[in-house]
């Protein structure tokens, strides 16, 4: 295969916008996107191999998957066994035990489904899963495992009809990932069906470029490179990804494969720091997660950015040493195919047998109980057994106070019995601090019928996210007569913007980071819209966010419990924000017409009594409440909405 340097600079566009991304430097919003760029390079250079032997000499799987290994594993290995001695001395025993899991996965290459498994919204932060990024690896590998079968079978027998199943897939899977990003985000984010399109789009581009060669074309060439740069610092976190804008990096990285031959957009990605970036990028994709996680469990005080990017950059030394010293000799290193897929095979059977047995002794957790002290010990309890919370609403059998996750016949049926026998209901909504004030009220209301009904994809705030194509308008307008109360909760993270105009998220607020928040006003439009339209509706409450602790719970385990919650004091600049927001949604809900009932006044949160002590620890994470914090802050809360429920039903009995 001729050597294209373009390519490997190319690489280096993908790879380091990734890095700053994830140690948090807001420029580069959408760095994220350079595995796209990787999948559409990898889908190029595999289908060029393939197809160059298919025509030639002949193709041997055996070969192919020899290869893979040589390129693949040696630096994989070496980053998990560089990295589980500093897991095992820094993680807490459920962290480990998810790390260990995670050895397991990587090593079957199916790690994209562990993680996928483990995404839903109360998953610990992904910034503290050293093995989070091979999740595109494994995409990649269940790609290369089926893809070579695909093209030894069709594409002697008919080219054309190859590409034929190549654009199919392609339009199959792209449409597939549009309708999931809607319907299950992480399922379309991490899993190939709805990544596939972005490899095919590099393999079409391998296709075109060895029947038609090189179309060098400057004005397309550069039209990819921008198309890269507004993907990589305009999109952001609020970008439905993968969904129809992956077509900016997938496209871009396509017109830069087919056309940027003997450009200056090829002279430019060409250049010595570029290409040098680009052949080391594998290793220093696969270093600079693992830095920064471990960083961030390490200090989980949220270290600050520039360290972190510092931090993310040293993956690049790294990644020369691993490089030049690991990946280097193993790939020429002399040998038969069959001993180099055995030796694979051993090598990854090891690593997952290692990974299983960690995740399932008692080891780590004996070794970590021995380093605290016996007041601390039940603490670790608690928080052990809270991260592994599922955190739904709960039911209370054979009672009309349950929660409901679709408005289907089911649910139907037993809301209108239950109207029947208790009157009108009592309605929580809302994103997941919904399902903790909900749980909150049925550990302090006698009330008989209270719903919970679950968010799904109706999140007001977000553009694109008006509800509408959700069950929850119909089930408002078909049980309007038999509502007596709604309650819409959400948290308050997501209506704020940082310095740059960007949206804020959890982690934005963590406990020793740089408070930098501001209101923002269209995310508040747009939830008011929303609310406004049902309370035409039914009768609604919106019960103002929270304010938050956001302090990561391993850092209790650092002092002794007795002393501890005495230390712990919220930053002004967070409680300032909060308080800002709290007046302007009072404010905005007043000029809309709609009630509003501050949660912050009525939970007056104390750091020094609210937090946690020996005995109780009432925050399951960082801002959403243990069942022991359902029980404390749900009776603050719970006398007003029931005086509030009981105007409504005096006025509509």
């Amino acid at each position: 295969m001729k050597y294209r340097p373009e390519i490997d600079g190319l690489r280096s566009v993908a790879v380091v916008p990734v890095i700053l991304f994830h140690a948090g430097l807001g420029f580069f919003s959408g760095g994220f996107v350079g595995v796209d760029i990787f999948f559409v390079i990898s889908g190029y250079l595999i289908t060029t191999i393939i197809l160059e032997r298919l025509n030639g000499p002949g193709f041997s799987l055996l070969d192919f998957y020899a290869r893979r290994a040589r390129r693949i594993l040696p630096a994989l290995l070496l980053i998990m066994a560089v990295t589980t001695p500093f897991a095992w001395a820094w993680m807490l025993p459920s962290e480990f035990k998810d790390y260990a899991q995670s050895l397991a996965a990587v090593s079957l290459f199916s790690s994209n489904f562990l993680f996928w498994l483990e995404s839903g919204y109360f998953a610990a932060a992904a910034e503290a899963k050293p093995m989070l990024h091979t999740w595109s690896l494994a995409v990649e590998e269940q790609y290369y495992l089926f893809f070579p079968l695909l093209l030894m079978l069709f594409w002697r027998r008919t080219a054309r009809g190859t590409v034929m199943l190549l654009c199919a897939i392609l339009v199959l899977s792209l449409v597939t990932s549009e309708i999931l990003w809607r319907q299950a985000p992480e399922a379309n984010f991490y899993l190939l069906p709805s990544r596939a399109w972005e490899l095919m789009v590099g393999s079409l581009c391998a296709v075109s470029v060895l029947r038609f060669g090189e179309k060098p074309n400057s004005a397309l060439a550069w039209l990819g490179l921008g198309l890269l740069m507004v993907s990589i610092f305009l999109f952001d976190k609020q970008t439905p990804f993968p969904s129809l804008w992956a077509i900016f990096p997938v496209a871009g990285t396509a017109l830069i494969l087919v056309c940027s031959g003997g450009t200056t957009v090829a002279r430019l990605l060409s250049t010595r720091v570029m290409v040098g970036i680009g052949l080391i990028s594998y290793s220093a994709y696969l270093w600079h997660q693992p830095l920064l996680a471990l960083a961030r469990i390490r200090d989980p005080m949220t270290p600050p950015v520039w360290f972190m990017v510092v931090l993310g950059l040293m993956s690049l030394p790294l990644a020369w040493l691993s490089w030049r010293f690991v990946e280097q000799p193993v790939r020429h290193m002399p040998g038969a195919a069959w001993k180099v897929v055995t030796g694979a095979a051993v090598g990854s059977m090891a690593v997952f047998a290692a990974g299983a047995f960690l995740s399932t002794s008692s080891l780590h957790g004996d070794y970590f109980r021995s380093r605290l002290s016996p007041q601390n010990l039940e603490l670790l309890a608690r928080i052990s057994r809270f991260s592994e919370m599922s955190h739904e609403p709960i039911s209370e059998p054979g009672s009309c106070r349950f929660a409901a996750v679709d408005y289907d016949t089911g649910m139907q049926s037993q809301f209108e019995t239950c109207a029947g026998q208790h009157g009108k209901a009592l309605v929580i909504f809302g994103d997941s601090h919904s399902g903790d004030v909900y749980n909150g009220l049925l550990a302090n209301m006698d009330y008989p019928f209270i719903l919970h009904f679950g968010q799904g994809d109706c999140r007001p705030h977000i553009l694109g996210a008006d509800c509408s194509g959700t069950p929850l308008p119909r089930f408002l307008e078909e049980q309007s007569d038999r509502i007596a109360l709604a309650v819409y909760a959400q948290a308050g993270f997501w209506l704020f913007l940082d310095k740059d105009g960007l949206p804020r998220d959890r982690h934005h607020f963590d406990y020793g980071g740089e408070i930098d928040a501001h209101i923002n006003p269209a995310a508040v439009d747009r939830a008011f819209s929303v609310l406004t339209r049902f309370a035409g509706q039914i009768p609604l409450l919106w019960l103002g966010p929270r304010l938050e602790p956001h302090i990561p719970l391993d850092t209790l385990l650092g002092v002794e419990c007795t002393q501890g919650p005495e230390s712990l004091h919220l930053p002004a600049e967070q409680v300032e924000a909060f308080q800002e927001l709290d007046s302007y949604l009072a404010a905005e809900a007043d000029a809309a017409g709609i009630s509003y009932l501050s949660e912050q006044s009525l939970i007056s949160l104390d750091l020094g009594r609210d937090f946690y002590d020996c005995e109780r620890l009432f925050w399951s994470d960082t801002d959403h409440w243990s069942p022991e914090g359902e029980q404390r802050f749900g009776a603050r809360i719970a006398r007003e909405i029931e005086a509030a429920l009981q105007v409504r039903l005096a006025a509509n009995p």
